[in-house]
């Protein structure tokens, strides 16, 4: 049986929600005065209902108009909160949390109850990002980001396979034709944090535009010797000879050395707040993240209701981790025992392309929209590592002394396996207006992927072998819209998606299929008060099955199954035209309906790091003519630290605040401080023995100047 959803939390919200549905009729004879939003930064933090959203559709469908929970982090709300990566920023969206470790790139979340990168895709400009053993470290820096677009849904009928927890599309800053901007910022603070910025974009001639980014960022790090850089580049171009074509050739270039932090030690299965700072790891350790991806965007309106769209793009990923991932407090000697010295490097190469054709016409007098199209990607991922994994050393609790990695514990470190995986997909996606009032959305995907994976004969002695497999599956989403009035939408949806069980670059066992999410989807979107309120809510029902599963005798099967269902709350209100409040909250009951491994049963347990509330408040306030003052807090539940649900991850409140003082039209200066509270339980994810601590308070100043 399925647990009750917060029986107090829940109730409040859908109380809120009624509340809101009469505020039309009472801004109607009370809210007359208010006629237009005064054009400030705060306006811009909205959940922009009004806007296309690519993430939930390619049909260049509004926010409000997708059956499904969408949101959209602005370069506004990114700048103003100080979101440098792309992990500060996500976990602002509601019912996303970190679980971030140098092992996946510092970049997997968790969201509707679902983990990781199989099932929470990440895409860029629409594009799809492959993942090879768990790592995505790209877009590196927030700052050639214009905005990030969120869906939560099972989204396989536009992404492809996975995508059953959510998506999360950076949308890349793009060339502008008119007068050319440019933006510099630097900042400073704690930590050793340098950061370093330069924008720039305008038109070369009526013909072309360009826009290039680049920024430098550096830190000491909060744990000791936890150095950490990376370095972003990006540059495009905008060709567009007339007002039907126009052809965009974008660059995009990431360098990331993240600390090399494994976590911090359990002594009695808990955290003690005097070991926070204390790295465990060697002193030659070493995360390095290296990403090219140049692509080329094509646009052709053949007709009035025809547009031809197409992507040509070509990644290039090296992933280097040198470390001691293992630490265990010994409490007969109370120092901590280290092991497995690995050696992993990932090399990929993805090529891809995508067209389709978005047609617009119409149907017994009702307007139709029709995307249709064909996606072509041909990945190539190599694994070079020294398992196995041996070699043991140990260091004091208190004063870890670091030591050297030793390359001659294991094996040599040698070419493991190589892997080509082809992935054929076909979509069509369409909306139809049956009335003004009502739209009817469906969408339909095929995938076919052929995986060949060659293993090398190793030192370890493992024999050389070859894997061809073949997979495919079908997703597909129908939904339904009723647009109640102008300012509010009641959506219902009900979407199918495939997710692979195992990385489709790195998978060992041929005989598995995909596995399969459904999902129920009802939800309201308002857009109240001449946008100075804008609310999303939704509840939804996801069961996934065919999870990889084994019974007693240890013969895996696809016999397991996870449910999830929960409710999300969005909300942004501007009382004033100088303050404004952005809130979210999403609560969730995952569970496991059928899980085992082994002789151990999971089944009715909750997944591992997941956690079933999670909430984020900003306040903005622009207290004079060129002040503006800022707090935010974020809050995350307990999560279970093991399958067994016998150990937990404390709860935490994060609290961050900023200050800006605009000099001049141009010139502005941010004073923000990060962590206030110096929350010691602010834990990102379990890792073994170790958990991976976030960083402790910061304060940090940045000055910035458009011209």
């Amino acid at each position: 049986m399925k647990k009750d959803i917060s029986p107090r939390g829940a109730p409040l919200v859908l109380a809120f929600a009624s509340s809101i549905l009469s505020i039309p009729l009472w801004a109607g004879h009370q809210q007359l005065e208010y006629v237009d939003v005064r054009a400030t930064s705060l306006s811009s933090q909205g959940l922009a209902l009004d806007e296309e959203n690519t993430a939930g559709s390619r049909l260049g469908l509004s926010a409000q108009d997708i059956p499904a929970s969408v949101s959209v982090i602005s370069k506004e709300a990114i700048a103003l909160r100080g979101d440098d990566s792309s992990m500060m920023a996500v976990t602002r969206a509601a019912g996303f949390s970190s679980s971030a470790s140098p092992g996946n790139g510092s970049s997997a979340t968790s969201v509707r109850g679902f983990n990781g990168h199989s099932s929470v895709v990440s895409t860029y400009d629409g594009t799809r990002l492959y993942v090879g053993s768990g790592t995505v470290s790209f877009p590196a820096d927030t700052w050639t980001v214009e905005r990030i677009e969120v869906l939560r849904d099972p989204g396989s009928v536009i992404h492809g396979v996975g995508a059953v927890g959510a998506t999360v599309n950076y949308v890349s800053k793009k060339p502008q034709f008119g007068e050319t901007r440019n933006s510099l910022a630097v900042t400073l603070g704690s930590f050793g944090l340098q950061r370093y910025a330069y924008g720039a974009g305008g038109e070369l001639s009526p013909e072309l535009a360009y826009r290039v980014d680049l920024v430098h960022h550096q830190t000491d790090g909060y744990v000791d010797r936890a150095d950490a850089e990376r370095q972003a580049i990006a540059g495009s171009l905008l060709y567009r000879p007339s007002e039907d074509f126009s052809a965009t050739l974008s660059i995009d270039y990431a360098n990331t050395e993240s600390a090399p932090y494994w976590g911090t030690p359990l002594v009695d299965g808990k955290i003690r707040g005097s070991l926070r700072r204390n790295n465990y790891n060697v002193a030659d350790g070493l995360v390095e993240y290296e990403d090219l991806w140049p692509r080329l965007h094509t646009e052709w309106q053949l007709s009035e209701s025809l547009t031809w769209r197409s992507d040509t793009y070509y990644l290039t990923a090296e992933r280097h981790w040198r470390n001691v991932e293992s630490y265990g407090y010994n409490d007969t000697s109370g120092q901590v025992d280290r092991s497995s010295y690995l050696e992993i490097l990932h090399e990929q190469e993805q090529l891809g392309h995508r067209s389709d054709l978005l047609w617009k016409t119409g149907m017994a007098g009702m307007q139709n929209r029709l995307n249709i199209g064909i996606e072509l990607n041909d990945i190539r991922f190599s694994h070079i590592n020294n398992s196995p994994y041996t070699g043991n050393s140990s260091v004091d609790l208190n004063n870890p002394a670091p030591g050297r990695w030793q390359d001659n514990v294991g094996s040599a470190t040698t070419r493991d396996f190589d892997s080509e995986t082809d992935v054929t997909s076909l979509f069509i996606d369409n909306v139809l207006e049956i009335t003004p009032e009502w739209l009817l959305v469906a969408g339909l995907r095929h995938d076919r992927i052929d995986y060949s994976r060659d293993d090398l004969a190793r030192s370890n002695g493992q024999p050389e072998s070859h894997i061809d497999d073949e997979l495919s599956g079908n997703s597909w989403r129908l939904g339904a819209v009723f647009k109640a009035s102008e300012a509010t939408s009641l959506y219902l949806q009900y979407s199918k998606a495939v997710d692979a069980i195992q990385s489709l670059l790195s998978a060992s066992n041929p005989s598995l299929d995909l596995a399969e999410g459904t999902q129920w989807e009802a939800g309201i979107k308002q857009n109240l008060l001449n946008e100075r309120l804008q609310v999303s809510l939704a509840v939804y029902d996801i069961v996934k099955t065919d999870l990889l599963s084994s019974d007693p005798g240890g013969v895996q099967r696809q016999i397991g199954e996870q449910s999830s269902r929960g409710v999300e709350l969005e909300l942004f209100w501007l009382p004033l035209d100088v303050v404004s409040v952005d809130f979210n909250l999403a609560i969730t009951d995952p569970q496991y309906e059928e899980y085992r491994s082994g002789t151990n049963d999971y089944s009715g347990k909750t997944p591992r790091n997941v956690p079933e509330k999670t909430a984020n408040l900003w306040v903005s306030w622009q207290f004079l003519p060129h002040w503006t003052a800022s707090l935010g807090s974020r809050y995350v539940s307990e999560r279970y630290a093991d399958y067994a649900n016998t150990s937990k991850l404390p709860d935490y409140v994060v609290y961050d605040a900023s200050l800006q003082w605009q000099l001049s039209d141009d010139l502005r200066l941010s004073l923000r401080g990060k962590n206030l509270s110096d929350t010691a339980d602010y834990v990102l994810t379990p890792y073994g023995e170790q958990w991976i601590l976030a960083d402790g308070r910061s304060a940090e100043l940045e000055l910035r100047y458009d011209f």
